[in-house]
């Protein structure tokens, strides 16, 4: 398993715990993330959170850059070397969705 699928498939299981959808694309350049919250239809309420991960594969580091609406709200690094760095994405992730997410802030 190489970084990119590791770094996806735990931010993805924190964001479906918290009870968003989690989106991804990156054929095209930068890897692209979008959190999504539905209605009770299935349809796209709204997208709480985007963001691009940079990941340098050899060096086992890269960087996060998170987008709301009103744009850039903020950056992390992390290098797989240091778990820590790795844990302060998730739990990151988890302070703006979680209990009192950014929708229900406004």
């Amino acid at each position: 398993m190489n970084i990119k699928e590791l770094l996806l498939s735990q931010i993805e299981k924190v964001v479906i715990g918290l009870r968003y959808d989690f989106l991804y694309e990156d054929e095209f350049g930068p890897l692209l993330c979008q959190v999504i919250q539905r209605d009770s239809d299935g349809s796209v309420e709204s997208t709480p959170l985007s963001f691009q991960i940079h990941i340098n594969e050899e060096k086992g580091t890269g960087s996060l850059i998170y987008y709301q609406a009103e744009g850039e709200m903020n950056r992390q690094s992390f290098d797989i070397e240091n778990p820590d760095s790795i844990v302060g994405i998730l739990t990151f992730l988890t302070g703006i969705l979680g209990p009192d997410p950014i929708s229900s802030k406004k």
